[in-house]
Order: structure tokens, then sequence, then C-alpha cells
């Protein structure tokens, strides 16, 4: 379910609360998740295990990986997170919407001729709740482009919405929109 405040249309013609969040629901019905291919395949061992000694080091601080012998494996806590369809352990189950508005309406002689509207809509997108492991500094340290703010924090966007000529459906129309959550962690190769 997405949590939807505070709508504000342009004209009669604007897209919908429900459009809105329709349109929305393919990137706020997902999860955020730290992945990487290290975490394929479990135990984690031998030379894979050594190139990537401090991802691995940092999942062990916060609990989800546990070191037997000179094997990696997933803790109950962290089988419980792990997700193998995204090769990551999960610290979210969805996204919510907030503080959506209409911005702007395209002029209708602006618009190309497969478009019958577009409209810029500004949002937030905040992950629903995050489990307190994501947010640990080691373990951020170790990942690719990761923060605090990144993972747990809202991000705001204005983005381009629109509808095609004899549909209804509103879809995002604009290519330089992408919110993509999760933590990505690189993976060491040896040879």
């Amino acid at each position: 379910m997405v949590l939807l405040l505070g709508v504000t249309a342009c004209s009669a013609s604007g897209p919908s609360e429900s459009e809105i969040l329709k349109a929305l629901s393919g990137y706020t019905n997902a999860k955020g998740c730290a992945t990487s291919v290290l975490f394929k395949t479990f135990p984690v061992k031998g030379s894979f295990a050594a190139s990537n000694q401090g991802i691995l080091d940092a999942f062990i601080h916060v609990g989800l990986i546990e070191k037997t012998g000179g094997e990696f494996a997933p803790t109950a806590r962290g089988k419980a997170a792990y997700d193998p369809k995204v090769s990551g352990f999960c610290y979210t189950d969805h996204y919510l919407v907030k503080d959506v508005s209409v911005v702007k309406e395209e002029p209708k002689s602006s618009l190309p001729p497969a478009l019958s509207g577009a409209w810029y809509v500004s949002f937030k997108i905040a992950p629903q709740s995050v489990a307190d492991w994501a947010k640990d500094p080691q373990l951020l340290k170790e990942a690719s482009l990761a923060t605090v703010e990144t993972v747990a924090g809202t991000q705001q966007f204005t983005v381009r919405m629109a509808r095609k000529v004899g549909e209804n459906k509103l879809i995002i129309a604009d290519p330089r929109f992408s919110f993509t959550p999760g933590i990505h962690f690189n993976m060491g190769w040896s040879l």
C-alpha cells in the first residue's frame, strides 16, 4: 500500500491520485536490498571469500553473515533478510509516496502527437521502514555510492507524467527519472 498525501491538480484533466499511484507503483512496491553477485550462492568460500573480506566482515559486523571454518553463510537473522531473487539482504519491503502535487501542465500545443496530455508531478519517496543494519557505517563504507540518506532518507523528484492518445493510462514520460532503491556491493574477483 502506498501512502499519498495532498494531491493538487492544475486542471480537471490532470492526473488523479490513483493514476499517479499506479504509475509509480512499479517503483514503490519494490524491496530495498543490499545486493551483490557475491551473495548469489552460499556458502562463500575460497578465493571469493579472500577477495571480498571487507564486504563479508561488514555483514558479519551487522549479524547477517557468520564465518564457520573458511566459509561464510547467513546467520538466522541473515536468512530472514535474504532474498535469493535479488541475491541480497533486504532492509525494507516497500516505499511510501508523499507530498504529491502537479506543479505544471504542458500546453496541448507543445505536446508530441503521441500524447494527449502531460504534467510535471512533484513527490517524495521514502522507505516504509529500514532495518537498523542497513544504516551501519562499516557496512555503508564497503558499498558503492551508498549513504544513510540514500538508504533511509526521503528523496524528492519532479517527473513528467503523460497520457498517450487514445489511452487513459498515466505513464512516466521522463527518461531522466530513476529510482532504484538498494545498496550495491561490487564483488572483488580473484584470478
